[in-house]
């Protein structure tokens, strides 16, 4: 990392370069954040980042304050650390309200959702309400993405009660009141949302005793339909069609541009990338679109905000993909960063120039220690370079290692 004397210039010469190449009036904002969620159209000051401790003996969970802001002191520093008083929680997936004032942070293991005030104080989160026994309220347990529309959250709970079989959708106030528990036939993993066309998509991964097992106990006979995708429809939040392909179908993409009736998702027990799309009739196709390296393990997908590009973490291989669908029908790898240990989550910025990446994905299944928050620079032609003066260390972190996963900027 450059001295914070040599480096201040230069980053405050960026962030004025950033916000005058936007065009005025352009519409953007981040992708792979439900459409319901007011925009972040301007470049980020703040991450938070979902985060939990390397070991059983670690301390709580927290939620990790990072500074962002290219014009800052501070610049790839935590500021803080908003702890949830409980560990064992297994921080994983979270999500923004509508409003973009409140944080929804989820607990693959304890069944407890956190809800964050960040509309207050952007700089300063609070933790303002912990909503314990979830799988005894909803009927569901393992919630793994909280998921905005309006006035509600839409959470996708991996399996039953007790944490077998089938799992479903749970939904919520934006404050935390229940609102009703819809069953699936598979695990839910994502949910992702057509507003114009009154669709949702989700979907499949594991039940929760599964995830939560080390891996040499994995049993697939557990698993119901883990290569499945649901069609809803939304308002009557009501699944009306099932797509089948390969097992494991863990994010999903619709594509942004107003009107597109395609996206896409990843397999990862197939290897694969996957496109749904929804006929004239109403009715979805689903066909493969792609097979992604050998050994990647595809573990995460973005999208570009022109919906030219998607990028894949490989958990496995230790890669980021980027790949061109500008030809949806003839997708094929644009490029590749390699010797990134275990990727797992990204998030995409509001003009697509910076992909940020952690590399935990679950406690049960992690095999490198080597635990951080880095960046890569996107250019115009698509092309990634791994930036060398943003790494956020969290396995030399001076209160213990930990296991960063998911992140929202602000």
């Amino acid at each position: 990392m450059k001295s914070r004397l040599k480096q201040f210039p230069t980053k405050l010469i960026l962030a004025c370069a950033l916000a005058a190449a936007l065009p005025a009036g352009q519409a953007m904002a981040e992708t792979c954040l439900s459409p319901y969620i007011k925009g972040l159209k301007q470049p980020e000051k703040v991450m938070y980042l979902w985060t939990l401790p390397a070991t059983p003996n670690g301390g709580p969970d927290f939620l990790a304050v990072i500074d962002v802001n290219l014009a800052s002191a501070t610049y790839g520093k935590i500021l803080k650390k908003v702890h949830v008083g409980s560990s064992g929680n297994e921080a994983h997936h979270m999500g923004y309200t509508d409003d973009r004032t409140k944080i929804w942070a989820a607990s693959l293991n304890s069944n407890r959702f956190f809800i964050f005030d960040v509309g207050a104080d952007p700089m300063n989160p609070k933790l303002i309400r912990t909503i314990d026994n979830v799988a005894m309220t909803t009927g569901l347990s393992g919630p793994h993405t909280p998921y905005a529309i309006p006035g509600r959250m839409l959470v996708s709970m991996a399996s039953g009660p007790d944490g077998s079989g089938p799992g479903g959708i749970a939904e919520f106030t934006n404050d935390g009141e229940f609102v009703a528990s819809y069953k699936t036939t598979n695990h839910p993993y994502e949910t992702v949302i057509k507003p114009e066309f009154n669709r949702m998509i989700t979907s499949a991964w594991f039940p929760q005793k599964t995830f939560m097992s080390p891996l040499d106990k994995w049993d697939p006979k557990e698993w119901s339909n883990p290569n499945t995708m649901q069609v809803w429809d939304l308002k009557a939040r009501k699944v009306i069609q099932t797509l089948t392909g390969e097992p494991v179908n863990l994010a999903a993409r619709w594509m942004l541009k107003p009107g597109a009736r395609y996206g896409y998702n990843i397999s990862n027990g197939g290897n694969s990338i996957w496109m749904f799309e929804m006929k004239d009739d109403g009715t979805f196709s689903y066909k493969k679109s792609a097979e992604v390296p050998p050994g990647c393990g595809t573990a995460d997908l973005r999208q570009s905000p022109d919906d030219k590009y998607l990028y894949v973490s490989c958990f496995s291989s230790s890669e980021v993909h980027a790949w061109d669908i500008s030809d949806r029908d003839n997708i094929r790898l644009h490029d590749t960063i390699q010797g990134v240990v275990q990727p797992n989550m990204m998030h995409l910025t509001f003009d697509g120039k910076r992909l940020y990446f952690t590399n935990s994905a679950i406690s049960t299944i992690d095999y490198s220690p080597r635990y951080s928050l880095q960046l890569i620079q996107i250019g115009p032609d698509g092309r990634m370079k791994l930036d060398p003066n943003f790494k956020v260390d969290f396995a030399q972190a001076p209160d213990g290692p930990a296991r960063p996963h998911d992140m929202l900027l602000n």
